[in-house]
């Protein structure tokens, strides 16, 4: 047990290598969780347009849940990595163990009002009536298993924060192979499996995650032996709960700016048309696949600069910063060549209309040539979160949407059309680009923020 923890000391060996060991079973892990959301929405659709319609109209909702569970899931990773990097043992079981638990009461909480509030949610949110009893269907099921869901996660981020990328990959493609497996089971039934419909989807990825939840649960006490179940008492249960919430909460708000600025880039692109919506919703997914090593590299990182900063070594911190950023350059401009090359050819297999291929295959010749801006945010952003930093994180991504993007693609917009909302996307990227850069090597804090000192309670006095 010994050897294999140090073997997995991120503060020791080359720090690229590091990350490559950990890059590469992220992105197999991030694939395998996209095509479950591809596989789902075909057999949803083989029961009818309301029914499709309802599973994707809860996809916000689970996306703004699921951003609590990624912000606690940094946090977690966070306190745990710079224990970890100080060789703190006792202390980083302490604080593994806090995190789970957090996890857990914050689910419970949001399962049961969750539940209790489908109804109004959804219908606020503008669902029919066709669609709200599949709503409530899918809904009920994936709230009560909430934190099978979520479980995982944590523990996945825990894991990472100790040096180890292959078992939170597998546990992600597991996760997705029983999800695609029992989706037309659970849906359409088979000998004594009644057909659940809209619920048999909903079931199919709670009973998945149940699985690859023990599965991460056992690996963490058995393997890891990382859970302390001793009560720590009330005074630091409270106190490890803030410091995983310091890095937990702002990570959470930081997920959530690029999909909002994201909308008002589409909301600017709706001016001239539906074809023009459509060709930048294409040419943004197909570009969300080319860059997946990406959000591979942002979940590898926060363990790296987590341990090499709570060691103190923020010579490797920076080297962590400066190789994810070459490494960001590197594939984007490798993925902004084959788009440039094939953009025609993809925009006319996904494309109707001459209006979206064209937007499409435009936004392919000029975006991807500066979408490392977005990779360095994401990884400034989560290496930050890694050093109990949020702050920093969070102002790079506010930076990259609301100061950058979101302006540069409305007003160029007005100016220029579908092609200055292109534009506008282009140049945020490239201005986040050398921003990001520069603040990170040349001004930002390296080292890693503990927060204020753990109090210690006072031995009692000896009596005399």
């Amino acid at each position: 047990m010994a050897a294999t923890r140090k073997s997995r000391d991120l503060t020791q060996g080359d720090v690229f290598a590091h990350m490559a060991r950990m890059v590469i079973p992220m992105c197999l892990g991030i694939v395998a969780m996209m095509a479950v959301g591809v596989v789902d929405a075909y057999w949803v659709g083989q029961l009818g347009t309301a029914q499709q319609a309802a599973v994707q109209f809860v996809f916000p909702v689970n996306m703004a849940v699921m951003s609590i569970a990624i912000g606690l899931g940094a946090g977690a990773a966070s306190v745990v990595a710079r224990a970890a990097g100080r060789g703190s043992h006792d202390r980083t079981r302490r604080l593994a163990t806090d995190s789970v638990v957090l996890s857990f009461a914050l689910v419970i909480v949001t399962s049961a009002v969750g539940i209790t509030i489908i109804d109004p949610l959804f219908t606020l949110m503008g669902a029919t009536d066709a669609m709200m009893p599949h709503v409530r269907d899918f809904m009920q099921i994936w709230f009560a298993g909430i934190v099978f869901i979520v479980g995982p996660m944590i523990a996945s981020n825990i894991l990472r924060a100790l040096g180890d990328a292959i078992v939170p990959s597998v546990i992600m493609v597991l996760a997705a192979i029983l999800n695609m497996a029992l989706d037309p089971l659970m849906i359409f039934g088979w000998g004594p499996v009644p057909a659940l419909g809209v619920q048999g989807a909903a079931a199919a990825t709670l009973i998945s995650n149940m699985v690859v939840f023990v599965i991460a649960m056992a690996i963490l006490i058995f393997r890891e032996k990382i859970m302390d179940l001793s009560w720590p008492g009330w005074n630091e249960l409270l106190w490890n709960w803030r410091e995983i919430a310091r890095v937990g909460i702002p990570a959470s708000g930081s997920n959530m700016i690029s999909p909002i600025a994201m909308s008002i880039a589409f909301a600017s692109m709706a001016r001239f048309g539906e074809g023009a919506v459509g060709g930048l919703g294409v040419a943004m997914r197909v570009e969300a696949f080319a860059i997946i090593p990406f959000f591979a590299m942002s979940a590898c990182i926060g363990p790296i600069a987590g341990q090499n900063g709570g060691a103190g070594m923020t010579d490797r911190v920076r080297e962590a910063f400066f190789k994810s950023f070459l490494f960001c350059a590197g594939w984007g401009l490798a993925m902004a060549v084959l788009l440039f090359a094939f953009g025609g050819m993809l925009a006319g297999l996904f494309l109707p209309s001459a209006e979206g291929r064209a937007v499409a295959e435009l936004y392919w010749r000029i975006v991807p040539f500066t979408v490392m801006g977005y990779g360095i945010a994401m990884v400034a952003s989560a290496g930050f979160n890694g050093l109990g930093r949020p702050l920093q994180g969070i102002s790079l991504n506010a930076i990259r949407g609301f100061v950058l993007l979101a302006p540069l693609s409305w007003v160029i917009g007005s100016v220029y059309g579908s092609t200055g909302v292109i534009a506008g996307i282009g140049a945020a990227n490239g201005l986040m680009a050398v921003l990001g850069v520069i603040y990170t090597l040349r001004f930002a804090p390296l080292t890693a923020d503990n927060g204020k000192q753990r109090p210690v309670a006072p031995k009692p006095a000896s009596a005399e």
